[in-house]
């Protein structure tokens, strides 16, 4: 097996790439080893995945719904007294109600003690950026693993997929960063905490913490939509201009693409 990123021989590889990152609350879609080398799964996870999971959209994400990283713990967050400048401390992630909080400046412990400091605040991130490189090469990255699970087992796949043209430039963009910005598209289609049943597989209900899928516009441009706690993130596999799905939002009045009648939302 070659893999798909690089294209170099990946029969000894030891990774398990998980799609989505496991720190995002996926522990089910995974790719078999050698789908994707070594070597690109430690690029993806220390190169691009750590910095994204620490902008402070996806840093207040996890924590709120304290989702544990790989070592079963809950990011810890940010507050701050005063103003953000000079009050900045970080709050210890905890799923009990009490805050811990961690001051190491001096100054800051201080102005607490003589009621300098009288508030205190956790800002709320409620979208993540929408221009964002490293988000853009994450998103990428999601989709061609994707991409690759869905047609794994068709024979002759891993030949047929490293050698698809139509793949290359997007391929070559998130591995090694060469051409165009690659666009993606943001929008909410639900509120994070909404609970949803489907009794055919869950008996109470639950939240959904990340879907995905393919949809083909024209059937020929293949569209990446991915749901994460009700944000969707939408890349083009075939050109870095994301358009082509905005129209389509806008002929089918902006409905989600993912949805299904399995899933039904609470009220």
């Amino acid at each position: 097996m070659n893999c798909i990123f690089c294209n170099k021989n990946s029969d000894n590889s030891r990774s398990i790439e998980h799609i989505i990152p496991q720190s995002l609350g996926n522990t089910k879609n995974i790719l078999d080893k050698g789908i994707v080398c070594d070597s690109c799964n430690n690029y993806f996870s220390t190169k691009i995945e750590k910095d994204v999971l620490d902008l402070p959209y996806f840093r207040s994400l996890r924590n709120r719904n304290n989702i544990l990283t790989k070592k079963k713990k809950i990011p810890n967050e940010i507050g701050f007294f005063g103003d953000l400048n000079n009050g900045k401390v970080e709050i210890i992630g905890s799923k009990g109600k009490n805050l811990e909080i961690v001051i190491e400046k001096k100054e800051i412990f201080n102005k607490i003690l003589n009621g300098e400091f009288t508030s205190f605040k956790i800002p709320i991130y409620n979208k993540p950026p929408t221009k964002h490189p490293l988000l853009s090469i994450l998103l990428g990255k999601i989709a061609i693993e994707a991409l690759a699970q869905k047609v794994k087992n068709i024979e002759n796949w891993n030949y047929e997929f490293i050698t698809n043209e139509g793949l290359k430039n997007i391929i070559n963009y998130v591995r090694f960063g060469k051409g165009k910005y690659w666009e993606y598209n943001v929008r909410k289609v639900y509120e994070e905490t909404d609970m949803f049943t489907n009794f055919s597989k869950e008996e109470k209900p639950y939240q959904i913490l990340n879907e995905y899928d393919f949809i083909y516009i024209e059937e020929k441009y293949l569209i990446f939509v991915c749901i994460i706690l009700g944000m969707e993130y939408s890349i083009f596999l075939n050109d870095p201009n994301i358009n082509i799905y905005k129209d389509w939002l806008k002929e089918n009045n902006y409905k989600n693409p993912l949805e299904t009648d399995k899933d039904k939302k609470l009220p």
